[in-house]
């Protein structure tokens, strides 16, 4: 029971080093593989033990979604959670899309904590999913959205983020 409560001790405080991210290329260099193959032990992780940079903001990989990123949370080498998103710096606006925590990581503030470190990451930008919210996840999105600009309300992305909608 005693490691059961460590663990869970250890998830929450992913929360609180959200401003520990790693930042990953659009595409991993030579290099970056070389590393990887040359000194495993460094990509490993203890279950239990927070790494260096819990956090991860990588390329969302999807072509149709070019210029997405993932903000990512990593227990170990489990994915914890993650978000995608778009920022448009000529309107100022970003948009969130598909929070997601993994089995065995909800109810550890990570979404909150992860949409927070965005908001600070980008600074004065008002803030909007491109979708509807699930009935079930309205208490979620109206107690992260008190007092952020745009408030994650509905919006269609604009032209610069999505070309293909100024046609």
């Amino acid at each position: 029971m005693a490691e059961k409560e460590t663990e869970i001790r250890a998830v929450a405080q992913l929360a609180d080093h959200v401003h520990w991210v790693r930042e990953w290329p659009d595409k991993p260099t030579w290099r970056d593989r070389l590393r990887r193959w040359a000194y495993p032990e460094f990509y490993r992780f203890d279950r239990t033990a927070t790494p260096p940079r819990p956090w991860a903001d990588r390329p969302a990989g999807a072509y149709e979604r070019t210029g997405w990123r993932i903000r990512a949370a990593y227990f170990g080498s489990d994915l914890a959670f993650e978000v995608e998103y778009v920022v448009c710096d000529l309107c100022e606006i970003g948009w969130v899309e598909s929070p997601h925590s993994y089995e065995g990581y909800t109810r550890c503030r990570l979404a909150s904590a992860a949409l927070r470190s965005l908001r600070r990451y980008y600074p004065g930008v008002q803030w909007h999913t491109g979708g509807g919210h699930f009935r079930e996840s309205e208490p979620f999105w109206d107690s992260v959205s008190v007092d952020v600009p745009g408030g994650y309300a509905q919006q269609e992305r604009c032209h610069h983020v999505e070309p293909w909608r100024a046609q």
